[in-house]
């Protein structure tokens, strides 16, 4: 077995015990002086502030903490040089270290100072929290500039801001009094996409196609007749359209607006800035705020209430029907190449209300039906532009027609009237002998006449029914009914025999022509 051996040397002791103690207490380094603690200004605010959270732990809110400590904040400004990432749901100063506090209060800093720099997520949800409870900002009209100036810059790259901060424009303009409207707000910063049902019965919207299409089940934006240069014609045509069904659901004693909402409830309690750290500190007057016709908020006391539009489930397939069979109309009008079929699915609610009264879905097709043919004739119709300085001599040559055109008494010669002809190639060429009957332009009328036309002539002498109701009978609109008669006429007799006030009347002069020219 191996082994090792081991000795120890061993010192003798020198000198007595307590000499021995001397020495080791002489070898302990001494003491030093204690230098007063440096304390550090921006440390010691973030530790104040997050001190405001030890007041009533278990009674406090975030909202309530938050707008405490942001105001305790406010006038804070910082230069650090650390950019310190931060990425947080509800993101709020209590739960922040230190160098995300200083890297988020020196970008705030140059924010402030018009410099909006590109940061972290969670950096510029906190500072549009505190833009919406007022923290930082003159009055609302500045806070609500400052909230435009994140979202211009901020809302094409993050599309969480996108979704939310249209919700809170229009909070802001509800809890807020500001000096202009929700609507022309919208308008001025060109953000009707987000509030498609809001504005959608708003006369002021002009690109109206373009704000149906948004909520419609048929995007019209991918058709081969729209992207073919159409867009500006189907949207002057879908404008007219929709005054053309407005007015047809007023004759109903019902709205437009019927086809799309179900009903408006009743007042319930409503919370703005849902979705956002918010609390505010301004006091509330007493008002009622309308954003539209069915959509109203009410303030008493402090506290908030609404009227919201409950909208069909089907309203997607409703406004795509009106799109398309929009479309479909005026392919046919221009004559283009592919026609286009619109349907509605069966049963569809928003026709439910046409039923009252006795309205039916194609008299609703046979108005968009109409005034799509309005708006393309309309549209191509020519327009004759008379010198004004020849006004006298066209006169004075439309006194002499006329004397020659008058019907001579029974017994009398008539004089035959010498009507210059024009032809391509000489202005005048030769006086040409024509004999011209007043009678026969009232015979060329009757002829052109329809069935329904004649009739309903027959109906305005009579006077016994109304002639609207006459119209309706036969799916045609009172004014589509005259105003063919007027213009057929004017081009046979060269004037107009009717007019319209509450009901259809024949002028006085023309009477007895439209009596002997029907033959009642």
């Amino acid at each position: 077995m191996k082994f090792a051996e081991i000795e120890l040397e061993t010192t003798p002791s020198r000198g007595t015990a307590g000499e021995a103690a001397l020495r080791f207490i002489s070898a302990i380094p001494q003491p030093q002086a204690i230098e007063p603690r440096v304390i550090d200004p921006i440390r010691q605010k973030f530790f104040d502030m997050r001190s405001l959270g030890s007041r009533r732990p278990f009674a406090r809110n975030d909202s309530e903490l938050f707008y405490r400590q942001a105001k305790f904040m406010e006038d804070f400004t910082d230069d650090h040089n650390g950019d310190a990432k931060f990425n947080m749901y509800f993101p709020y100063y209590q739960h922040m270290g230190y160098e995300y506090l200083r890297t988020y209060f020196t970008w705030r800093t140059k924010v402030r100072q018009g410099d909006i720099l590109p940061t972290s997520l969670s950096y510029i949800f906190l500072y549009i929290y505190e833009l919406l409870s007022g923290i930082g900002v003159d009055d609302p009209v500045d806070g609500l500039r400052r909230l435009v100036g994140i979202w211009d810059t901020f809302s094409d790259n993050h599309t969480a801001i996108e979704a939310h901060m249209p919700k809170w424009f229009k909070d802001y303009h509800i809890f807020y009094e500001l000096p202009h409207s929700f609507t022309d707000f919208v308008g001025e910063h060109d953000l009707q996409k987000y509030y498609s049902l809001t504005l959608l019965f708003d006369e002021k919207v002009e690109n109206k196609l373009k704000l149906w299409n948004s909520i419609s089940g048929y995007d019209v934006t991918g058709s081969k007749f729209y992207k073919e240069g159409n867009e500006q014609l189907l949207s002057d045509c879908f404008n007219f359209v929709l005054n053309g069904i407005s007015e047809f659901c007023e004759k109903r004693d019902t709205r437009f607006e019927d086809l799309l909402i179900y009903s408006v409830s009743r007042r319930m309690p409503w919370q703005p800035f849902k979705q956002a750290l918010f609390q505010s500190g301004q006091r509330q007057s007493n008002r009622e705020v309308i954003i539209s016709a069915h959509e109203r908020y009410y303030c008493k006391n402090g506290e908030w209430t609404a009227n919201l539009p409950i909208y069909y489930s089907s309203q997607k397939d409703f406004v795509g029907y009106v799109i398309k069979k929009t479309e479909a109309c005026l392919r046919q009008q221009v004559k283009y190449k592919y026609k286009l079929s619109a349907e509605l699915k069966a049963g569809s609610k928003p026709f439910r209300e046409l039923q009252r009264p006795a309205a039916k879905r194609a008299e609703l097709d046979k108005v968009i039906e109409i005034r799509v043919i309005e708006f393309y004739r309309e549209l191509n119709r020519t327009v004759v532009k008379v010198d004004l300085t020849n006004l006298a001599r066209i006169r004075e040559e439309a006194l002499d027609i006329q004397e020659q055109l008058i019907v001579p008494e029974e017994g009398a010669v008539q004089e035959p009237v010498k009507i210059p002809v024009i032809t391509d190639d000489e202005p005048v060429i030769e006086q040409e002998t024509l004999t011209l009957s007043f009678s026969d332009g009232w015979a060329a009328l009757k002829g052109s006449l329809t069935q329904v036309e004649r009739e309903a002539l027959a109906i305005i002498l009579r006077g016994e029914t109304s002639i609207k109701t006459y119209a309706d009978d036969n799916n045609i609109m009172l004014e589509v009914l005259i105003d063919g008669i007027n213009e057929k006429a004017a081009d046979f007799i060269g004037d107009s025999i009717l007019d319209f006030d509450d009901e259809a009347y024949i002028f006085d002069e023309y009477r007895e022509n439209v009596f002997g020219m029907a033959g009642f």
